[in-house]
């Protein structure tokens, strides 16, 4: 392979590799918001966990006492929404 191809190669894949990172930036930054924004369950839901001391993104899964104090918490919040598990 020639020194030309070989870079055109890598500036391909750079450029697949800005188009996945402005995809993902565009969903988490962009459409994600404005989807919970026009959910008004979604925000009784945040409202409920930031009500209740919930911080999802701390809880790791390997952490049952955790884990179970969070589905309880969750469990009682959405009974309060009235969006209770079956």
């Amino acid at each position: 392979m020639s020194e030309t191809q070989h870079s055109a190669r890598r500036l391909k894949g750079f450029g697949y590799f800005c188009l996945i990172a402005a995809a993902l930036v565009f969903l988490f930054g962009v459409a994600s918001p404005r989807f919970v924004a026009t959910s008004p369950n979604l925000q009784r839901y945040g409202a409920l966990q930031d009500e209740l001391g919930i911080h999802s993104g701390l809880m790791y899964y390997t952490d049952l006492k955790t884990q179970q104090e969070t589905q309880d918490i969750v469990r009682y919040a959405l009974e309060r929404s009235g969006n209770a598990l079956q």
